[in-house]
């Protein structure tokens, strides 16, 4: 017998079962398993099996049947068990995910009970921890070499872990950061313990998550911010940072000690930075560096002076701050001024006093030297007038000369005052030029005999291989250094003594050095006697001081340098050196001097007009010329009266005086150059201006020359005879 309902869910039917073998109507497989499954049903035992058929899960239970001890029959039974097989299933395949999710997830996963065992649920609990299913107390984690760190540093203590806390309470425990220290190597978890009960008992899940790469990174930015403060703090600058809205986001100690801010740091961060605009000065609060009213885009460096409240003033320079060329935020830097704008000021000050001082200086020196070579015109003037007396007695002729080398002694003097307070002011001029050095040398000690004669001195020239040797000087500076040495070779020599003059080449420099048998120097003054006014006591001699320190000034302008060497009581070594140069083309020969007087005579008459008020200087000009009958003087004795001579009168050449009582000179020249009946009549400038910058100024102005006062007769005689001609 066969029936019922899960016959023809199996696609069966009685008639395809009763009376067959099973192998008629089970595929073999199934057949040959139930087959085996009868076989023992008749050796008689109880069996349960299932069976899986067309889509169908059912258990069959077959029960043997005993007569007198012997299976006399079988019965069996089947249940469709299709739904809890696929339950079973779905449970299965679950429980394989979770278990692959868990055996790879990162973390480390383990279960806590009651009585302190522990048990792992995948191997990234050993990996990562070190810990093993079984026991776990203090003593178990000692063992292992396995001990808990709190954030801080300090040991978490085992009543501590989240595990045992969340079996002690039944709450979960989260978000725990802790190291694990094993063998030495320390590692960063974030733990989370949550409370669950397994049959009634309570035991706590914990999984470990591995942070140790981020905390070493979290640490290393901790350490360098730390870094970076400890660097801000102690930095003399004052720095702000600000995010992109204005808000402080950083101040160090520096700035909040100069901005005299009475809230601690931390009280400043997040705020608006504005609220310090209140400490600026009025005048410079509406700027506020200027860079808010700027797009982002266009907004760079900027450095300006601001002045606060209370008087200090900080160089500000503001940073734009960008990151991935997206701006982030702003910088600024303040760095305390206060101290070196007042020594700017201070400095400005003197400074301004200094030229100040040294224009009155100037302007002193220059009203003196005026003041000064106006009687000496007079002087020297007719001293040269009676020198050409050849009427003159020899005890007159040397009286005249005494009286002219006293006035010209003295006229030097004022021309090295001079000299130097245009070097000390900056404004000395030299023309350098390529020159044959022993040309001027020449006419230097040529110059000297007569002196050196008076006191019974052998004056020598030793040439060697430098007789023509060509240096870069100016010339007329060239013959001061000389005239400066050679003056004092002589000047401070024994009667009966020698002045030599010796050179030689090093390289490219000429050496030359002026040596005398005088008194000598002390070896501790050879540096103070280069020093302006600086006299040595007990020479006996008269000066004022200035000779050397201008031969000092003047060599190191013309790119040389000079220097001394002496013994007490047996004489001086004085050397300067210059830079040597290729030759050029020079004219080596002077013309001579000619006699200016004889020439004149034989020329046509020229009438010349003088226009000066000093009586004392037109006296000397009618003298001079009054020997020759070439020249008539006609004077003006103001501007005004010179300007109506000059419309009135023939008039051939004009000579000038620029210090006037009614008019300047320079007046009175642009009223003659406006005068058509005067064209093209020379116009000589005759003063006792002796300042560059005037007798520039005169020039360019269009003077046909300048002359200086006191006058050189033979100059000046010259100049006429070559206007004459």
């Amino acid at each position: 017998m066969c029936e019922g309902e899960l016959l023809y869910r199996v696609g069966l039917t009685p008639n395809d079962v009763i009376g067959k073998e099973v192998y008629d109507f089970y595929p073999e497989d199934i057949a040959k398993t139930k087959t085996h499954f009868f076989e023992k049903a008749w050796a008689g035992e109880f069996l349960q099996y299932e069976t899986f058929l067309n889509g169908v899960y059912y258990l069959t239970t077959i029960r043997p049947m005993f007569e007198q001890g012997k299976v006399v029959e079988l019965i069996a039974t089947s249940i469709n068990i299709s739904d809890k097989k696929i339950q079973e299933e779905e449970i299965r395949q679950r429980e394989i995910m979770y278990r692959s999710v868990v055996t790879n997830m990162t973390e480390a996963i383990l279960i806590l009970d009651n009585n302190r065992k522990i048990t792992i649920l995948n191997d990234n609990v050993e990996k990562l921890t070190g810990l093993k299913s079984g026991l776990l107390d203090e003593a178990t984690a000692a063992k292992f070499g396995i001990t808990f760190f709190t954030e801080d540093g300090s040991m978490l203590e085992y009543s501590d872990w989240p595990g045992v806390v969340t079996i002690k309470t039944g709450k979960p425990v989260l978000n725990v950061i802790a190291s694990i220290r094993l063998n030495g190597k320390q590692r960063w978890f974030r733990l989370n313990s949550n409370p669950l009960n397994i049959t009634g008992e309570m035991t706590a899940l914990v999984s470990f998550f591995e942070i140790t790469t981020e905390k070493e990174q979290e640490m290393e930015l901790r350490e360098s911010y730390a870094f970076q403060k400890t660097l801000l703090d102690n930095l003399e600058s004052g720095v702000v940072a600000t995010d992109h809205q204005g808000k402080i986001t950083l101040i160090n100690k520096k700035i909040h000690r100069m901005l005299g801010l009475e809230k601690e740091i931390d009280f400043y961060i997040g705020n608006y930075a504005k609220q310090f605009y209140k400490l600026w000065k009025e005048k410079t609060n509406t700027t506020r560096i200027e860079f808010e009213s700027l797009p982002i885009k266009d907004r760079e460096k900027i450095t300006k002076e601001i002045e606060t409240g209370n008087g200090h003033t900080f160089q500000t320079s503001y940073i734009p701050f960008n990151m991935q060329d997206k701006f982030s935020g702003n910088i600024f830097q303040f760095i305390d001024i206060t101290e070196r704008k007042k020594m700017e000021t201070a400095l400005t000050t003197a400074k301004e006093e200094a030229e100040r001082a040294n224009m009155a200086k100037s302007d002193f020196l220059a009203k003196m030297s005026h003041e000064l070579r106006t009687p000496l015109n007079g002087v020297l003037g007719f001293a040269q007038l009676l020198e050409m007396d050849a009427s003159l007695t020899e005890e007159q002729a040397d009286f005249i000369q005494e009286i002219i080398s006293g006035g010209r002694h003295l006229l030097h003097l004022i021309d090295d005052v001079l000299d130097l307070s245009r070097i000390d002011s900056g404004k000395f001029k030299l023309k350098l030029d390529i020159i044959d050095f022993n040309s001027v040398l020449n006419e230097c000690i040529k110059s000297f005999h007569p002196l050196a004669m008076s006191k019974n001195i052998t004056l020598r020239k030793k040439m060697d291989e430098c007789s023509k040797v060509f240096v870069q000087a100016d010339p007329i500076r060239l013959k001061q250094v000389i005239f400066n040495l050679l003056t004092n070779a002589i000047k401070y020599n024994r009667t009966d003594g020698e002045v030599s003059v010796s050179m030689q080449t090093l390289s490219d420099k000429l050496v030359v050095h002026i040596t005398d048998t005088g008194i000598g120097i002390p070896h501790e003054e050879f540096e103070n006697i280069f020093q302006p006014f600086h006299r040595i006591d007990g020479t006996g001699e008269q000066g004022a001081g200035i000779g050397l320190s201008l031969v000092k000034q003047l060599t190191g302008l013309m790119g040389g340098n000079v220097g001394v060497s002496s013994v007490v009581g047996k004489g001086s070594d004085f050397w300067f050196e210059l830079n040597i140069k290729p030759q050029g083309d020079f004219d080596t020969e002077r013309a001579p001097v000619k006699n200016t007087k004889s020439e004149l005579t034989n020329s046509a008459h020229k009438q010349i007009l003088y226009i000066e008020d000093n009586e004392s200087n037109i006296l000397l000009l009618d003298r001079v010329l009054a020997s020759d009958p070439s020249f008539s003087l006609i004077v003006g004795r103001s501007g005004r009266e010179g300007l109506k001579i000059a419309s009135e009168q023939k008039t051939d050449i004009i000579l000038l005086d620029l210090n006037l009582p009614d008019m300047n000179g320079d007046e009175v020249f642009d009223s003659l150059k406006n005068n058509k009946k005067i064209a093209g009549v020379p116009i000589i400038a005759l003063s006792a201006n002796a300042m560059p910058y005037d007798i520039k100024k005169t020039t360019q102005k269009g003077f046909t020359d300048y002359v200086t006062k006191p006058i050189d007769i033979n100059k000046l005689l010259n100049l006429l005879k070559k206007l004459h001609s």
